[in-house]
């Protein structure tokens, strides 16, 4: 048997705060019906009939763990090495300690980084050594994900 992809009104995606939501029907990603993350972000819920989102994009894992929001943690479970964002509502299984490690201190230099723009507003970003390294290495790991 071959599987068969959900129609557009059956696919559906679970959040932390409203359980499962659909993507509305006037949404340019309502036809999809596959995606090669489970994740999306949205810019929008909206409730109806069911509770919708719009203005949805899927996002990969690096993406998800280097932007997203809560803080990162890792922990030892059954002999794996988790990462989890959000207290754990977001969780992936790490291929060892050293890259579960290495995915926080990217994301710890990329969250300083981003702290000290703030702080100075005409920091150039990609013309800075440490700026530019940070960079570089996100657009690869997420380039060849």
């Amino acid at each position: 048997a071959v599987p068969k992809a959900p129609k557009p009104e059956e696919l559906r995606f679970k959040t932390r705060d409203d359980g499962y939501v659909f993507i509305h029907p006037s949404s340019v990603n309502f036809q999809v019906r596959h995606y090669e993350s489970p994740y999306l972000v949205y810019h929008e819920k909206v409730k109806t009939s069911k509770v919708y989102i719009r203005d949805c994009s899927m996002v990969s894992v690096y993406p998800l763990l280097l932007f997203g929001g809560g803080n990162l943690r890792i922990d030892l479970e059954a002999g794996n090495f988790v990462i989890s964002l959000d207290d754990g509502w977001i969780r992936f299984i790490a291929a060892s300690h050293e890259v579960a490690e290495l995915v926080r201190e990217l994301r710890l230099e990329l969250d300083q980084l981003l702290a000290d723009k703030i702080e100075n507003p005409n920091m150039d970003l990609c013309n800075c050594p440490r700026g530019s390294r940070i960079i570089d290495t996100i657009v690869k790991l997420i380039s060849t994900q």
